[in-house]
């Protein structure tokens, strides 16, 4: 690490952010952000018209009028064959720069369905565009219907799903960079999935009901259909040529750079890895496993992949123009660059400045992610001891020591004994982490049983207290569910403690403080009782509000936790 690494980290203050939206990447990026949307904007109108077989063809028919009206005349055929092939290109020149395969689930999907709907999508277009431009044949519903049913009625309905999942996909994380995306997100998932259901319902119901009538004559000759078998065969070869042709580039580069120079990417906590020239700083990352962000997977649309730059910076090729909109929307400072648009060429040393929500992986660079900070839903845990300056007040100093380090340490065995992290001793209070390693649900029934073993721990303390303690030893516990940044904080260089920071720590404690108001020994949340799937027939319902939160907060209260009844995990 160089004298660098020591310099405290500079954070933007929210109000000096500039107000201006999410950046739309590159002028490539920008042409295949609106080829995409062009696409969609057919698909949606197409499969729009799909729906209206759930009240018959003919209203099928009827509403294709408007379809084609729009994309059927020269202007709105240019510009959907433009728009088809600008997309195509892109995603296969996009693909081909790859340098590794790695990459988010999300990611591989839309990329898999990309190069999967070109191929699936030529006998489609064969019949309905080339057949009507080669030979004039109409491609009405009651035609096209009857040629694709039964006989393609799966891969048909496979192509839809496809194409809308690969829309999705890329309109997900696109509009998900918009404040106004969040508002309506339920709203959006709501036609997300009612389109593609709407659609299939209405195609196999139309192509079902003149399978059943059998009173329509096919208009395509044999003639017709020879020419359409050798279309689909060389517009297949010629996709297939152009995917493998993407991949095979990868490939080669891999074998290449087999034997070309190395250089050191060198991380916090002292981690480094060795990488090919040629790559970006995210892709080389990805390839050795190491987690960066990247919201917008690499299109330099977000902020979240950028990094700070300790050592190697004036190596660095100065910013493109996406990377500088993008900096300067965040007033990044100058040794700030975007792990997706940086493609080092000597060694460099950086300090990733956004979090990575944890995942499952395992691998060894991904053990101490917590030293740049994970972001993960946990339960959190508060536990006071009552009355303690009181008992401070009346008792001798080693009595008081004694009771406090008895009833930490007990506390501390049973937070550990269910799988919690203890975080952080208070003076004479506790908070502890739940569900790090686990999923939520499990977290929140760990929580409930440490709690309840905390309980026994508060009676043997009281059974075993002296004579000299007048006060009954009484303890209380508060729990919230939410999403937390775990990570190692401490002075650069250091080997910081592990701790949790985010609304759930503060809601936890409120919640710890809140036994004083209802005389119980447990405040829970509502959050933390649904992800345990537990019955509390005896809590005291309440709601709180919470300071800077509108809807209040909806908390059990529970003196005793004896008859609760906790699902096995």
């Amino acid at each position: 690490m160089t004298a660098s690494a020591s310099e405290p980290v500079k954070t933007v203050p929210a109000e000096r952010k500039k107000k201006t939206g999410p950046s739309w990447g590159n002028w490539r990026q920008r042409l295949r952000l609106w080829s995409g949307l062009i696409l969609f904007t057919y698909c949606l109108s197409h499969f729009s018209n799909h729906a209206f077989g759930i009240i018959s063809v003919d209203a099928m028919e009827k509403a294709s009028v408007w379809h084609y009206r729009i994309w059927r005349n020269e202007i709105g055929e240019t510009v959907l064959m433009l728009a088809v092939v600008t997309h195509v290109f892109l995603a296969l020149w996009r693909t081909g720069r790859r340098r590794t395969l790695k990459m988010p689930p999300w990611e591989f999907a839309q990329l898999v369905l990309g190069l999967y709907i070109p191929w699936s999508l030529i006998p489609h277009v064969g019949t309905t565009m080339g057949l009507a431009n080669e030979f004039g044949f109409s491609p009405t519903y009651h035609q096209m219907l009857t040629i694709l049913w039964p006989q393609h009625g799966l891969t048909q309905s496979v192509l839809l799903l496809a194409v809308w999942a690969h829309a999705m996909i890329g309109l997900h994380f696109w509009l998900r960079l918009y404040p106004l995306y969040h508002r309506l997100r339920y709203a959006a998932l709501g036609f997300a999935i009612a389109m593609p259901v709407l659609a299939l319902w209405g195609f196999i119901e139309g192509a079902r009901r003149l399978e059943l009538a059998k009173d329509v004559k096919l208009k395509v000759t044999k003639e017709q259909f020879d020419w359409l078998t050798t279309f689909v065969i060389e517009g297949r070869a010629v996709v297939f040529g152009l995917i493998a042709a993407s991949l095979a580039v990868i490939l080669l580069r891999y074998v290449f750079g087999l034997t070309a120079r190395r250089l050191t990417i060198t991380y916090p906590g002292s981690l480094s890895i060795r990488a090919k020239p040629g790559a970006t700083l995210l892709e080389m990352s990805r390839i050795n496993d190491v987690p960066i962000a990247s919201v917008c997977g690499g299109r330099a649309r977000c902020s979240t992949c950028r990094v700070k730059v300790l050592d190697g910076r004036a190596a660095l090729a100065a910013p493109g123009a996406a990377e500088k909109a993008v900096l300067a929307r965040i007033s990044a400072e100058d040794d700030v660059r975007l792990a997706c648009q940086i493609r080092p060429q000597q060694n460099i040393e950086v300090l990733p400045l956004v979090p990575v929500k944890a995942k499952a992986e395992t691998t060894e660079n991904l053990k101490d992610a917590y030293y740049w900070g994970v972001e993960q839903d946990v339960v959190v845990m508060f536990v006071d001891l009552r009355n303690f300056t009181r008992i401070t007040e009346s008792q001798l100093a080693y009595d008081v020591v004694h009771l406090l380090n008895s009833y930490l340490e007990q506390a501390s065995a049973a937070i550990r004994a269910e799988g919690g992290f203890v975080d952080k001793f208070i003076g004479d209070g506790i908070m502890a982490i739940f569900g790090m390693d686990s999923d939520t649900a499990t977290g929140a029934r760990q929580a409930l049983r440490a709690s309840h073993r905390i309980e026994n721990v508060m009676k043997a303390l009281e059974a075993e207290k002296g004579p000299q303690f007048q006060d009954p030893i009484r303890l209380g516990i508060g729990l919230h569910l939410g999403p937390a940044i775990l990570g190692r904080i401490g002075a650069a260089g250091t080997s910081g403690g592990l701790t949790a920071l985010g609304d759930v720590v503060n809601t936890s404690s409120r919640l710890e403080t809140e036994n004083k108001t209802h005389q119980s020994f447990l405040v829970v949340s509502k959050d933390v009782v649904d992800a345990a799937n537990v019955a509390l027939p005896d809590a005291l319902a309440a709601e709180i509000k919470i300071r800077g939160k509108e809807i209040p907060l909806q908390i059990f209260a529970l003196s005793s936790l004896d008859a609760l009844d906790i699902p096995a995990d």
